[in-house]
């Protein structure tokens, strides 16, 4: 799921489009696997980024996503909400922050992380300790980025 704030986004999107789209064509180009390839991809990846730096948020239906650890869909309780254009907008944009903010963050164990495909080692970045530091910074990023748009009084774009 992706979330858009695009008075935002599309400023950033019209700016590094032309930029990602060249490095594209230029990796392209290229003998995949060949040291140009590669630096190539960083310039594709890099202008990527730039892109969704701001006004955009992020987040996999998978062991990576947030709404999982808050006891939320993204199919279940976000869709119902958006308009037929795939919009949050006004109470429904509150609803859904109030429904974030609410909800108790469950941070699952070592061994459900494992079981959903997830790396977890004792120390490091892949560590427990780090997983759930993750997450309870990603929910921290959504608030933000809702209480952004909020702010804003403009609507989330939801693109599933």
């Amino acid at each position: 799921m992706d979330l858009y704030i695009p008075q935002i986004h599309q400023s950033l999107e019209d700016k590094y489009w032309p930029l990602f789209d060249a490095a594209v064509k230029k990796r392209d180009s290229l003998p995949r696997g060949s040291k140009g390839a590669e630096a190539a991809q960083e310039e594709v990846a890099k202008y990527y980024d730039l892109m969704r730096s701001e006004g955009c948020f992020g987040d996999s239906y998978n062991y990576t996503s947030v709404l999982w650890t808050l006891g939320l869909s993204w199919w279940r309780d976000l869709t119902p909400l958006c308009n037929e254009r795939g919009d949050l907008e006004k109470e429904n944009l509150r609803k859904f922050r109030e429904m974030v903010a609410a909800a108790n963050q469950w941070l699952p164990s070592r061994r459900q992380l494992r079981k959903h495909g997830a790396r977890v080692e004792e120390t490091g970045d892949n560590s427990l300790e780090e997983w759930h530091k993750y997450y309870h910074e990603k929910r921290q990023r959504l608030l933000a980025f809702l209480d952004r748009a909020i702010q804003l009084n403009t609507a989330v774009h939801c693109s599933m």
